[in-house]
């Protein structure tokens, strides 16, 4: 059994600033990217554990344009 990490993922504004973050409580990297990827919705995220940047993830085309 390993153990519980936890992880960051950063809402990034148009411009490029963080606005909000959202803890999340994961068994490994794979799981925080995908649960990351799921709070893609109006804003990109980038997600870190401590000071290492995991992934980042843009908003689809069709939603940047908006």
């Amino acid at each position: 059994m390993g153990s519980i990490k936890h992880y960051r993922a950063f809402q990034i504004d148009p411009h490029g600033h963080v606005f909000g973050c959202i803890n999340l409580v994961c068994d490994d990297d794979e799981q925080a990217k995908r649960e990351a990827a799921a709070l893609v919705l109006a804003h990109r995220i980038e997600l870190w554990r401590l000071d290492r940047r995991i992934a980042k993830f843009d908003l689809p085309r069709e939603a940047a344009r908006q």
